[in-house]
Formats: C-alpha cells, structure tokens, sequence
C-alpha cells in the first residue's frame, strides 16, 4: 500500500470541478478529515493540468465534464505526463458506456455526484493507497449491461468496421451499393443506439471494440 506524500501524513487531495460551489463543498467536506487535505483547486482541463504539476498531490478528484480538454482525453493526458497519478472521477454521468470509457483511459476509481458522502471519503482512501473503486451500482451496471456492439445489425456492424478503418461515407457507400445518404442516416442510428454524442466518440468506441457482425 503507498502512503501519502506529504510529511503530516495527509492525503494531498487536487479538486477539479468546473463549479465552484462544487469545488467548495467537497473541500469543506475533504478537508474536515483529520487524514485528508485539500492542496488545490482547478476549474477546466487546462488549470488541472497546470495544478498537476505545480501542487503535485495523492489524489485527483475529476470531474468528467468541463472545458476543454476534458473526458477520457483529459484523463489520457494525464497519464501521459504523470503515469503514476491516481484519478478519482467524480460525475453526473452514471451509463456504463461513459464508466467504462473513463476506466479504460486511465482513472483508477469512478463515483457519482449523488453518492453519499462517506462514499467520497472511502474512495479517495482507497484510490489514493493505489487502489481501484468503482462505486458498487455502477459496478453492477456495467457488469450486467449488454456489449453495445451486440445490439448492432449486420449493416451496422460492417458501417462501424468500416469507419474505423478510415472509410469515408462515399467509400462506404460505393463498397455496400448504397447512398451516402443512407450511410449518415447509418451512423445517427449507430450514436442513437450506443449513446454516443459526437462522430469522434464514434469512432473511439468503433477502434476499443469489436463490432463485427454476432453470428
């Protein structure tokens, strides 16, 4: 089990929440623990960043949605520059598509905003000790959801295959003897079904998983 960096003992806690008043109410909360200690504050991805390396800490407590950069990609960039760094995420989003993505760039532990607060406390512990905590709902969540790619049809699966391969809509359209029409009315479908909100998040999701046809 590692321990915590600084010489008091404390638990070095960075917040990064793109309100303050959310900032504000995890630190009262964080740092009314004898064992926890709130070391800075970031308000987007850009200021986490710049926190990261002036006050370095134990713990990032993350929150997924803020200007950018921001996400998985901010997760990702962190990583590159401090592979070592425990990230809790902390958000509203509760789809296990979303969990899942924010565990797979690299946070180490995911809660909701809506949890208890001991909750928060136990998960920055066991995060920051070089554990991983998924909060237990949205562990069954994720465990009892279907594979995306098991919902697609054939046609979907093949679009998918073939956007993460670099096809454009009229290389798709020409190899299937459809419309390019009929390939973006594909790929609105494709985002409806696997709750994705943007063409970048498609095709991440396409290249991290297997969307071949199920027989």
């Amino acid at each position: 089990m590692t321990q915590p960096s600084s010489a008091s003992g404390h638990i070095k806690v960075l917040i990064a929440d793109d309100h303050a008043m959310v900032r504000g109410a995890f630190a009262r909360l964080i740092d009314s623990e004898p064992d926890l200690q709130v070391v800075a504050l970031a308000h987007d991805g850009a200021s986490t960043l710049q926190q990261l390396a002036n006050s370095p800490c134990d713990i990032l407590l993350l929150d997924l949605t803020m200007p950018e950069p921001s996400g998985d990609r901010l997760i990702a960039l962190i990583h590159e520059q401090w592979p070592q760094q425990p990230i809790l995420v902390v958000s509203m989003h509760n789809t296990p598509r979303i969990v899942r993505t924010a565990l797979e760039a690299g946070a180490n532990g995911y809660i909701t905003k809506d949890s208890e607060p001991q909750i928060l406390l136990n998960a920055l512990r066991v995060v920051a000790a070089g554990g991983r905590y998924v909060e237990p709902r949205l562990m069954e969540a994720m465990l009892f959801a279907p594979a995306p790619s098991a919902r697609l049809t054939p046609r979907e699966s093949e679009i998918l295959q073939r956007l993460a391969t670099g096809h454009s809509n009229s290389a798709i359209a020409r190899a299937l003897y459809i419309t390019d029409k009929t390939v973006s009315t594909h790929k609105t479908n494709l985002m409806t079904k696997l709750d994705i909100h943007n063409f970048a998040d498609l095709l991440r999701f396409a290249m991290h998983n297997d969307t071949s046809p199920k027989a």
